[in-house]
Parts: C-alpha cells; structure tokens; sequence
C-alpha cells in the first residue's frame, strides 16, 4: 500500500501504534471486498474483527477506558481501513464520529455517554447517529423530523418513558448496530425536536433493503421504529428543529477520509496492474509508458493534495477548539476537495489499467462506483461554493 498514509505524513507514536493495528485488518478486509460487493452481502466477519481489536474504544476518551485518539488520527485509521474495504470504513466511521463528536461538544448527560463508552470498551458496542429520513432528507439542511416521540407520564406526573414511531434511511452499520441516536418531534406541546439515545433492539425494523450500486455492504438500511421505548433519561437534548450545517467536523472530515482511502487503493491497483501487464505488441509492461505514467501521477498528485489538506484541517481542529467557529469554511473545502479529487483519481486509475479496469477481474471499477459515493454527503459543492462565497461578502462588508 504505497498511495497510503506514509506519503505525506510524520506519525506521532501513538498514530504508529494505532496504524499498525489496523493495517492487517485493512489487508484482510481487501480479500473479502470483492466477493461482498457482489453479492452486497454485510460483513459481518469484518466487524467481529474490528471488535475483536477493540476499534471501537478509537475515539472513546482515555479518562473512560478508550484509546484517546483526537480528530487527526481517527482520520488517519479510517483512511487506512477504507483502503482495505470502503464499506466496512464508512459504517465504522459512523461510530467514530459519533462519539467522537459528542466527546468534543460535551453535550450529552455524563452519565449516558459513560454508559456507551464503557460499552464500546468493554464489549465493542457500536453507535450510529440516524437522522435522515425519507421525507425529510439530508439531516444537513435541518427540519422537523416526521419520526414521533410520545411522553408516557408516571403516576407522580413526572414523565418516564418516551414511545418512538418513524422511519429512518441511511442507516449505515444497522445490522450491527447497539445503539442509535434517534432525532424525534416531541409530542408533549413543546414542538421542539428531540435527540434519544436508544439500544437497537427487535422493535426495529428493515423496511427496505440497502440495494445501492457503489458502498453496497454497508448496511444502510430504511428502518422502521414501531413502538420503540426509551426511558426518560435517555433524552440526550432538545432543539427548536433537527440540527443542520457543517460544523461537525468529525463526521465531514471522517467521511471525506474513506473516500481518499479508497481512491488510494486504486492507486495502488492500477499501479501494480500496470506493472505487471505486458502486451505482446509492446514486449515490456505498461507501466514504461509515459501515458500511463502520467495518468497514474496526476492521480498521486490529486491524492497528495487532497490528504494534505485533509490532515492539516483536522489539526487545525484537534489544535484550536477556540477557533473553531472559523474553521467551519475549512471543513466545507477539506471535504468538496477530498471527495472531489479522489473521483478524479481513480477516473486517472482507471484510464490508465484501459480496458481491463472495467472489468471485475480487477478492483477499479468497485473503487469507481464506492468513491462516487463521497459526492453525496453533506456538505455538496453547491453548498459549500455558497458558504464560502457568502463568507467572502461578509469579510469585504466587513472591512
């Protein structure tokens, strides 16, 4: 794997460590990739790996038992795991960014995110935030979400327990899921939005399929939630409305690293392919020919760029909590710009392999369809050419 993390990286101890545990799963999870997206099957074995590793402690805080890794290195594990199996990085990074997320902010009740950390330590419990619904869309825009959460009151008045009906999609990593953030509209006359912390259990259900043609194993469900109770406790907050934007930097930064990892195992097939194809007219690999050494370096060099980017975004981050609300411009360009290089990449990867790169004997035309997918999560171009265009008006007003 050489379009990996060593090229424009000097790792930390703690980085090396945590990189070279999950280096051989990345190389496992390579040989089961193809044969699961064939038949779009969840893999379940890749996650009774990453829990036997004990992954999911990556982002819980070392003050609750976890690994401690700040925003740069979860980014760094992701990109690598993403290189072995694209699918299997993008539902685990739901994990990561959702705790990692609510470790930052502080804003859920002690008591409850201990329970989930210790969890996550202990058993390798997993966690996905599902907010998206069909009729509401991207939870990036905001709105009220149609799933409902009806108060159920004790004798003493007092509410106990909360009754959730709804839908959600998108629901990545369902299959293997523990718990779920659950967004609801409060039916007790307030008409805020609120968020429970709720254990996945047989009151949900698959209403359809995950049936997609690129990141085809990783669950993302449509679920319905029938009847699902949660106590009164877990109400980890309330809102006017579901909240929007990009601010959270590590779902935007965590999702662009999949994308950049798996255009970088592109690299890596197109490179060793190029190697080794030797046609009879030529007499000698095409890997020797300047055309294909400069559709294989202006991928590199989109990656480069793109990586740099990406990991000097999230330093900034981890670095300067007090800057933050300035860097919210960064998040929007780390991720329009990682995304958008590493289809451009392995557009380069695949010109490069020809015609064999469109077929399934070799990996390039999976990449193909899995780093499209980086295009559609929030924040789209459009919205970030927007955000930054009216950043740009309010400076000169400004001055």
């Amino acid at each position: 794997m050489n379009a990996g993390v060593k090229m424009n990286s000097v790792l930390t101890e703690q980085q090396a460590r945590f990189l070279a545990i999950v280096e051989p799963l990345a190389a496992l999870f390579a040989t089961r990739a193809d044969e699961q997206d064939r038949s779009g099957a969840f893999p379940y074995a890749n996650f009774a790996d990453i829990r036997t590793a004990g992954l999911p402690a990556l982002p819980v805080p070392i003050t609750l038992g976890g690994w401690g890794a700040d925003l740069l290195t979860a980014v760094m594990v992701v990109e690598r795991l993403a290189q072995g199996d694209g699918s299997t990085a993008l539902s685990f990074v739901m994990h990561v960014q959702t705790i990692g997320s609510a470790a930052e902010s502080g804003d859920w009740p002690a008591t409850l995110f201990a329970e989930v950390c210790r969890a996550a330590v202990t058993r390798g419990a997993l966690i996905n935030s599902l907010a998206t619904e069909p009729a509401l869309g991207s939870p990036s825009r905001g709105g009220r979400p149609q799933t409902t959460a009806r108060p159920v009151y004790a004798d003493n008045g007092a509410i106990d327990h909360w009754v959730i009906d709804g839908c959600k999609s998108f629901a990545s990593m369902f299959p293997v899921l523990d718990y779920a953030i659950i967004p609801a509209a409060l039916e007790d006359g307030s008409g805020e939005v609120g968020r429970f912390l709720v254990a996945v259990d047989d009151r949900f259900h698959i209403e359809q399929p995950w049936d997609a043609v690129g990141m085809r194993t990783t669950g993302s469900h449509t679920v319905a939630l029938r009847g699902v109770k949660t106590p009164h406790a877990n109400l980890i907050g309330r809102t006017s409305q579901a909240k929007g934007g990009v601010g959270n930097a590590w779902f935007t930064l965590g999702v662009s690293a999949v994308y950049l990892g798996v255009a970088a195992a592109a690299v890596d097939a197109a490179s060793d392919y190029a190697r080794c194809r030797v046609p009879a007219a030529l007499g000698r690999p095409i890997a020797t020919l300047e055309s294909v050494q400069r559709q294989l370096g202006q991928a590199a060099l989109l990656l480069h760029t793109a990586r740099t980017q990406l990991y000097f975004t999230a330093e900034q981050w981890a670095r300067h909590p007090a800057r933050r609300s300035e860097l919210t411009t960064w998040l929007a360009a780390a991720k329009v710009t990682v995304t958008n290089h590493a289809v451009a990449a392995v557009d380069h990867c695949l010109r490069a392999a020809g015609g064999a790169g469109l077929t399934r004997a070799l990996p390039l035309e999976r990449y193909y369809r899995d780093v499209r997918a980086g295009l559609s999560h929030p924040p789209s171009d459009d919205e970030a050419a927007i955000l930054w265009g009216r950043t740009v008006i309010e400076q000169c007003e400004g001055e």
